[in-house]
C-alpha cells in the first residue's frame, strides 16, 4: 500500500520527481514510474547527477562518466522490448544485430577507452608521487564525510583558495599544496573527494584513481562535522570506506571541525568522548597550531635532524642522500660536501655503514 500512498502524495502535490533513497533496478524503477506517474530516480542516480555537476577537470569528467556508464549498462538488459529493435546501416552494426546489443558494445567500447585514459592518467600521478618521494615530501591527504569543511580547512592551513560550498561533493578532484609547521617543517597537504554513507561501488571504482592517492600518504587527517547531529553516523561511514580501501592501518588524526557552533556543554561531552581527538573551528582558527603540531608528531616522530659530510672521492652515496632525506642546506667546502638534512632514523644505517661521517643537530 505504500506505493498508492506515494502516488496520492505525489499527485497532491503535484511532485515532478520521486527519488528513493535505496538502489532500484529497472524494473522497479519502470514498474514505479507506471504506478506514480512521474519520473523516478534511485540513491544512485542522484548521486551520479551530484558528482556530473561538479566535475570540472579532465580526471574528475572521466571518473563520473565512467561511473555513470558502470552503473547504466546492466539496466539496458531491461530495457530488453524497448531497444531490441533490428537496425540497420552497413559498417556500423552486424547484421541482425539488435538496438540493445549495439547500445551494449557502445557503451562497453566507451567503458574500455575511459578506463584507459584514467590509468594514463595514473602514470602521471606514479610520476608526480616520484618526484615528492625524491624531495623527500611526506604527504597528510584530508578525508571525511562530504561536506566536513575539509576544503574550508584545506585553504587555511595551505593559504589555498579552492571554492567552497555548502553543497555535497564540491572537491570531486585531488588537490594538493605546500603545508608549513612548527620547526621549519613542510609537508604536502591534499585535498580528496567527500565520502558518503553506503557510498555507490560503482563511484569507488570509477575514482581510483583519485582515491589511490591516500595509499601513499603518510598521515590521514580524519575531519568531522561536529555540529552535525549525524556525526558519529558520518564518522562510522568513512571508517568503514578507509576499512574497505585497506587504509585502517594508516596513523590517522581525528579532528572535530566547527565546534564554534557548539555549546560549550556539547565541546565537554565530544572531548570526554574521544580524548585523542583534535577539536577546531576552521572559520575561526580555533585549534589549528594544535592540528600542526598533531601532524608533525605523526609524520615526524622517527626523523632526526643530522649533518652528513660526503668526501669528494664517496660522492655516490649523494643520490641515496637526494631520495631518502629531506635536504634543508648544502655547502662545499674543500674536499666534502655536506648536507644539513631531515631523515628517518633507519635510513642513516646505511651511511653509517658507508663510514660517512653524521653529526646530530
Amino acid at each position: 500500500g505504500k506505493v498508492a500512498e506515494i502516488a496520492e502524495i505525489a499527485a497532491d502535490e503535484k511532485v515532478s520527481l520521486v527519488i528513493f533513497n535505496h538502489n532500484l533496478n529497472f524494473t522497479q524503477q519502470r514498474n514505479l514510474e507506471d504506478i506514480l506517474g512521474v519520473k523516478v530516480i534511485d540513491r544512485t542516480q542522484l548521486i551520479l547527477d551530484i558528482f556530473a555537476k561538479h566535475a570540472h577537470s579532465q580526471e574528475g569528467i572521466l571518473q563520473v562518466e565512467l561511473a555513470q556508464l558502470e552503473y547504466l549498462r546492466p539496466r539496458l538488459r531491461g530495457k530488453g522490448i524497448m531497444l531490441s529493435r533490428l537496425g540497420g546501416g552497413i559498417g556500423t552494426r552486424g547484421p541482425g544485430e539488435k538496438k540493445l546489443e549495439v547500445d551494449q558494445r557502445r557503451i562497453s567500447e566507451r567503458i574500455f577507452r575511459l578506463k584507459k585514459e584514467l590509468n594514463s592518467i595514473k602514470e602521471h600521478h606514479k610520476v608526480m608521487r616520484k618526484k615528492r618521494d625524491k624531495a623527500g615530501k611526506q604527504v597528510c591527504s584530508l578525508v571525511g564525510y562530504t561536506n566536513a569543511g575539509k576544503t574550508t580547512l584545506f585553504n587555511v592551513l595551505a593559504k589555498s583558495s579552492q571554492p567552497e560550498s555548502q553543497a555535497l561533493f564540491t572537491t570531486l578532484d585531488t588537490v594538493t599544496r605546500q603545508l608549513s609547521l612548527p620547526g621549519r617543517r613542510h609537508v604536502i597537504l591534499s585535498d580528496t573527494v567527500g565520502f558518503i554513507y553506503r557510498l555507490p561501488p560503482h563511484l569507488i571504482e570509477a575514482f581510483k584513481t583519485t582515491l589511490d592517492e591516500l595509499q601513499y600518504a603518510d598521515v590521514l587527517l580524519h575531519l568531522i562535522d561536529a555540529s552535525s547531529p549525524d556525526n558519529l553516523n558520518f564518522k562510522k561511514a568513512v571508517d568503514q570506506i578507509l576499512k574497505e580501501l585497506k587504509l585502517t592501518d594508516k596513523p590517522t588524526i581525528t579532528a572535530f571541525n566547527k565546534i564554534d557552533q557548539l555549546s560549550p556543554e556539547d565541546i565537554y561531552t565530544l572531548k570526554q568522548k574521544y580524548p585523542q581527538s583534535i577539536f577546531i573551528s576552521a572559520v575561526t582558527g580555533l585549534g589549528l597550531e594544535s592540528l600542526k603540531e598533531e601532524v608533525v608528531k605523526n609524520i615526524f616522530k622517527d626523523t632526526v635532524e643530522v649533518i652528513v659530510k660526503v668526501p669528494f672521492d664517496q660522492m655516490e652515496v649523494t643520490d641515496y642522500i637526494h631520495k631518502n632525506f629531506q635536504i634543508l642546506k648544502t655547502n662545499y667546502q674543500v674536499e666534502a660536501a655536506v648536507y644539513w638534512v631531515r631523515a628517518r632514523e633507519t635510513k642513516l644505517h646505511y651511511l653509517a655503514k658507508r663510514g660517512i661521517e653524521i653529526k646530530y643537530i
